[in-house]
């Protein structure tokens, strides 16, 4: 039935594919499932997404037509406050090398933006739509876009750039005294945007920095080729790995891509098991018989009824003669080098049940872009998204014992897969590959393009965890989290909760103590008790409040310690004098800000393998002081904490400054621990006064086979050191400098490598930027150390 949307709508249903946006309407056209029947002056309008808005200093916008009746000339009028107008408009760009029309363009500063309006012709048109996609565009990509850093023309690009912005704003020169606040955010943004999407033959699509490590890493000389063959003749176990490909009605171009990206492989011992799940398009039966008929390493199995992914991917895994499985969409790419690299890693681990690598995105626009590396495998960064895919590689006998792929997780089987395998196999049978072995083509309907694409697939993720959660037995609950696509954890209560023992020690400061204690008492918890360690407090207002606060007598104990200045010392005193069977060690310059605190760390150290629980610290201005640490990195080479300065509200390196997560260690500002396990492993090192007793603690947790956590939901405010000052002054630095002579001696460099930041990061300070110059070249390179251009 052909609707009629004559006027706008609070909200449409475009009857298209749509993610990143929200308040649809239409005006001056009728639509007929995706058809739409422009009069002239026809409209879409719609606004972003929220996540797009707080999150995002650029938006990409991507638009797919199918067929139109006339030429078309995208354009995007914004709204900034100011109303819609010629200035503020975005022409979208033909993407080029595509059988369908794709067109593009950039939307600068979302977060002023009220709306938006897309007007494909102004003509009376028939135009079938595929899909409306807006999507956050990584701003590195973005300015290299706009900069063409390392293009031999770069100087002369951006002098283009630069002057067509400013001279678009010289014809305001002037208006602007005169105009308000808001025309002049609308203003700026109209600049920017006159010069981003300025006419360019040289434009660069790609961060040529990733790029050039790829040119250093993956780009595969005469000399690696012998590398790799006599490395293959020397290995005593050649596993055959047959690669899982259901296939549904894809692009044939695109798959006939992809399966000769497999005959590409330098590794020789694989094949490919393909199961076509009933697709309509004949050139797909054709293409798949006559490669299978050319190539006796493929099989191919046609499916009578289309049974959807995870039964297509079961039949496919019935082929599969081979050691492993290795899991690849029928539309994405792998490199030469990456099953001879499985291959290898395998004879490193051999008993190892699960492989997985990192991965980088095909974009739209044909380049690579956004590598995720990965760290270690981490079950708890799995409770927030898929860290295991891709590359996603399975040990078939225990694929086969789990049972396969079930029905009805479908768009995020291999999610539920990796759970259950597992809860089999161990974690310890997990191991990681620090390469970028798959390359996920971002294209239009395709999670690569935003979480948004695929909302069932997101359902079916939190049914997975859920069971998950359910066999295990852990008190867990996977939930939506502010970010499509991304899970959080609520937890739930637990029978005979321990009493939790808060230990701050303090000297003075009573400007910080109290509001500490105020926010303890005010989320109030019948099984806390609060230990005060006094070090050689002077006030006479302190020991008033003192007095006051210790009528409390069941909730707070004030021990008096008059021993020189140790915070080791301190909180070992606090402990001996605590009754709780959990610890928290808690600095006095903090204040709860959220709800459910020790309910949360009871049910985390709940799980036997938890160790400790630390907590999300911001400084009052709402950035982060404080999620996690990685060892072996930073200025002294012993430990830095991460996502330091953070918007709170930002998402960073792929959400993980949002997730739940392993660590090496997490501060000792707020940090949950079991008694018997503090008590165990010598409590806190009293050679260690000031700095890094708290990475220690975590350090000696770790040995003992436990896990250290840090939970985005315990979140304090933290005023950072103030009791103490910082370490500027040169005996402070002297002091620091001992501490990490200490530390290093003590634990050595194996030890402080963090298994969970990528080696291919920089080790100066933790900010995931991946080294262009290893000292370590990956494996199937001939030569592990800087490489010849020979």
């Amino acid at each position: 039935m052909v609707k009629k949307l004559f006027g706008r709508k609070k909200e449409t249903d475009l009857g298209v594919k749509t993610a990143g946006i929200v308040s649809t309407s239409v005006k001056n056209a009728t639509v007929d499932n995706g058809i739409f029947f422009f009069e002239e002056d026809g409209q879409i309008e719609f606004a972003l997404e929220s996540h797009l808005i707080t999150d995002s200093l650029v938006s990409q916008i991507i638009l797919e037509l199918e067929f139109s009746d006339i030429e078309v000339s995208p354009k995007i009028y914004l709204d900034y406050g100011t109303g819609y107008s010629e200035e503020n408009t975005v022409h979208l760009g033909k993407l080029g090398g595509r059988d369908q029309g794709y067109w593009s363009g950039y939307i600068l500063f979302p977060s002023i933006l009220t709306s938006a309006r897309l007007d494909i012709t102004e003509a009376k048109a028939q135009i079938k739509i595929g899909s409306l996609i807006a999507q956050k565009a990584p701003v590195g990509q973005f300015i290299e876009r706009l900069l063409a850093l390392g293009n031999a023309a770069a100087a002369n690009l951006v002098a283009r750039k630069a002057a067509a912005a400013v001279g678009y704003l010289e014809g305001y020169r002037s208006t602007t005294a005169t105009q308000g606040e808001i025309q002049s955010y609308a203003l700026l943004a109209a600049a920017a945007m006159h010069g981003v999407h300025a006419n360019t033959s040289d434009t660069s699509a790609a961060d040529e920095k990733y790029l050039s490590y790829i040119s250093l890493t993956e780009e595969l000389k005469s000399a690696d080729l012998l590398h790799m063959e006599a490395q293959y003749r020397n290995w005593t176990h050649r596993p055959l790995l047959s690669i899982i490909m259901p296939v549904f009605d894809p692009p044939v171009h695109l798959l006939q891509e992809a399966i000769s990206c497999l005959q590409a492989q330098v590794y020789p011992n694989w094949e490919l098991c393909i199961a076509d799940d009933a697709s309509r398009d004949l050139n797909v039966r054709q293409l798949l018989s006559k490669l299978a008929d050319e190539d006796a390493r493929i099989k191919v199995i046609f499916r009578d009824i289309n049974g959807h992914i995870s039964e297509a991917s079961n039949s496919a895994a019935s082929l599969a003669s081979g050691d492993y499985l290795v899991l690849m969409d029928n539309d994405d790419l792998l490199p030469a080098h990456a099953l001879w690299t499985v291959a290898y890693f395998i004879n490193k681990n051999p008993n190892c049940a699960m492989l997985y690598s990192d991965e980088d995105k095909i974009s739209i626009e044909g380049f690579r872009c956004e590598p995720y590396n990965k760290g270690k495998f981490d079950r708890f960064l799995m409770y927030g998204h898929n860290m295991f895919s891709h590359l996603g590689v399975y040990r078939r006998d225990v694929f086969v014992q789990v049972g396969g792929f079930r029905k009805g997780y479908e768009g995020s089987q291999d999610y539920d897969l990796t759970l259950r395998c597992l809860e089999m196999a161990g974690e310890d049978s997990v191991v990681h590959i620090p390469h970028v072995l798959y390359h996920w083509r971002q294209i239009v309907g395709s999670t690569s393009m935003g979480a948004g694409e695929k909302s069932y697939a997101f359902e079916a993720a939190k049914k997975a965890l859920n069971d998950h959660y359910a066999r295990c037995n852990y008190p867990l609950e996977a939930i939506d989290s502010s970010v499509p696509g991304v899970a959080s954890v609520r937890t739930l209560s637990i029978d005979r909760p321990p009493q939790i023992s808060v230990v701050i020690p303090t000297r003075d400061g009573l400007d910080v103590l109290r509001p500490c204690i105020d926010s303890l008492l005010n989320y109030a918890d019948p099984l806390m008790e609060i230990v005060i360690v006094d070090n050689n407090s002077e006030h006479p207002e302190t020991f008033e409040y003192f007095s006051r606060i210790k009528r409390d007598s069941r909730r707070i104990k004030i021990i008096r310690s008059e021993e020189p200045f140790n915070f080791s010392r301190l909180c070992n005193i606090g402990v001996e004098n605590s009754s709780g069977g959990i610890i928290c060690l808690l600095n006095n310059d903090t204040e709860v800000i959220a709800p459910g605190m020790f309910e949360r760390a009871r049910a985390w150290l709940s799980i036997p393998d938890i160790g400790i629980v630390g907590a999300r610290l911001l400084y009052p201005d709402r950035t982060i002081q404080h999620f996690g640490v990685y060892t072996g990195v930073g200025v002294h080479g012993i430990a830095e904490h991460c996502y330091h300065n953070l918007q709170d509200s930002h998402h960073s390196n792929f959400s993980k400054s949002k997730l739940l997560q392993q660590f090496n260690a997490v501060t000792g500002a707020c940090l949950f621990i079991r008694k018997e396990d503090y008590i165990s492993c010598g409590g806190c090192d009293e050679s260690l006064p000031v700095a890094y007793n708290d990475v220690d603690l975590c350090l000696s947790i770790r040995e003992k086979g436990l896990k250290v956590i840090c939970d985005p939901d315990i979140r304090l405010l933290h005023k950072e050191s103030k009791s103490r000052g910082r370490d500027t002054t040169a005996d402070k630095k002297a002091r620091l400098q001992r501490d990490a002579d200490l530390m290093l001696r003590k634990w050595g460099q194996s030890k402080l490598a963090d298994p969970f930041y990528n080696p291919k990061f920089k080790k100066n300070h933790a900010t995931f930027t991946i080294d262009p110059y290893p000292a370590e070249l990956p494996p199937w390179k001939a030569n592990h150390t800087k490489q010849s251009d020979s």
